[in-house]
């Protein structure tokens, strides 16, 4: 599969590139909508529940430093949800495509999985250059960030092929996600420390591997608390077994994929 991607390299930018274009048409910011959507909900966020609710990330008790935490968490994950969510509808939307010629239909998930990491690096490169500015960036480790990104990238297109491929034979996938991934944002330590959870609750967000995905990514840019190895090992083995269950339903499913688009 991922040789296909490759040999397919230039079709797979140019979908990238008409999906990002095709989002900002006509849109006065265009591309900038990217960085001011999650700056938003980054605002919305901090004073709710850092000068509402007073709900502090580490020993650094002020609004800035709760942001720092926020924003680490939330562009991953904004980034998994656009990518998952959007990739549930894509071989449904490009069925004529798809009926017509010999197409690649890994490379639909794909792209759309790209478009969303797009408006991710976008996004951290703002978020690099005031942890830069306020001298918070930890250099040490900022490197291992790239090894994290790539088992995100893996998860999310796992997960991507796997609802799109299923979306196509139960159309209310679609709709189920965006209640699933409601759900799952509370159930990941995003805007509250996993250590003020209770400890029954704390069993439940340690089933989560986007826990330990978010606890790995404030590590390494933050220099937070060290994270669990073994909470490490077992989001990256779920990043490949979702890549390899999507690699296995959509080989299984090209078929009646084709007939039922």
């Amino acid at each position: 599969m991922l040789t296909a991607l490759l040999n397919n390299k230039y079709l797979l930018f140019e979908l990238v590139s008409r999906d990002i274009r095709s989002r900002y048409v006509g849109s006065i910011l265009g591309v900038f909508w990217s960085v001011l959507n999650p700056l938003l909900q980054l605002v919305l966020y901090t004073v709710i529940f850092s000068v509402v609710l007073k709900i502090r990330f580490g020993p650094e008790h002020s609004t800035g430093a709760f942001a720092e935490y926020l924003f680490c968490a939330l562009l991953p994950w904004m980034a998994i949800q656009e990518g998952v969510i959007r990739s549930s509808r894509t071989l449904i939307e490009n069925s004529t495509l798809i009926k017509k010629i010999q197409f690649p239909l890994e490379v639909l998930p794909f792209s759309v999985v790209a478009s969303a990491f797009v408006h991710q690096f976008l996004g951290t490169l703002v978020f690099l250059f005031v942890l830069i500015a306020n001298q918070h960036l930890n250099a040490d480790l900022f490197a291992v960030a790239f090894l994290f990104f790539i088992f995100q990238v893996l998860m999310t297109y796992g997960l991507s092929l796997i609802v799109a491929c299923l979306n196509v034979f139960f159309r209310d996938i679609a709709q189920v996600l965006g209640v699933l991934f409601m759900l799952a944002f509370w159930m990941t330590p995003i805007v509250y420390p996993k250590s003020q959870a209770p400890a029954l609750f704390r069993w439940f967000l340690n089933l989560n591997p986007l826990t330990h995905m978010v606890e790995a990514y404030r590590f390494v840019l933050l220099g937070s608390s060290t994270p669990s190895a073994m909470g490490v090992s077992y989001w990256m083995s779920f990043s490949i077994a979702c890549f390899y269950v999507g690699r296995f339903i959509l080989q299984r499913t090209h078929r009646h994929i084709l007939d039922a688009v």
